[in-house]
């Protein structure tokens, strides 16, 4: 039940992974979260332990996760937990050099634990399509 899915993006694995980690906030999509707040900013702390949360307009955060791995320029690994999940899933997203570009693998993984989280995944499914195309857009425009 593990998600998979993969881009590639027109930038070498150092700056595809800087775009990803660095400037999330440029690029993930904004507007109101899951809980009605309007989204201002995404943010990983990179680094093993370091958040990875969303900070709203009103200044309050939400904390989705932690990284579990930090290895620059190849591989990020964080939790995910939604506020109606009493459990956390998993997130892995692999940078491998392809030709000019890069091949950006992104697993996501833990869907069986709960039906809670069980019944959310198509949700997930659809939504890391869109995410990634935002990103996607954003690394292939950066000169």
């Amino acid at each position: 039940m593990t998600i998979r899915k993969s881009i590639r993006v027109e930038r070498p694995p150092e700056i595809s992974f800087r775009v990803f980690c660095e400037a999330i906030g440029e690029w993930w999509p904004k507007g109101p979260s899951f809980n009605g707040k309007l989204l201002k900013d995404m943010i990983i702390e990179g680094q093993v332990g370091g958040r990875f949360f969303e900070r709203y307009a009103d200044g309050t955060e939400y904390e989705i996760g932690r990284i579990t791995t930090f290895e620059p320029p190849s591989l990020v690994g964080f939790t995910w937990r939604a506020p109606s999940w009493d459990r956390t899933t998993q997130v892995q997203i692999r940078f491998t050099a392809e030709g000019s570009g890069t091949r950006v693998e992104l697993e996501h993984s833990g869907w069986d634990q709960t039906e809670t989280i069980r019944e959310t995944r198509k949700n997930y499914d659809r939504g890391w399509d869109f995410v990634l195309g935002q990103y996607q857009s954003r690394a292939d425009s950066i000169a």
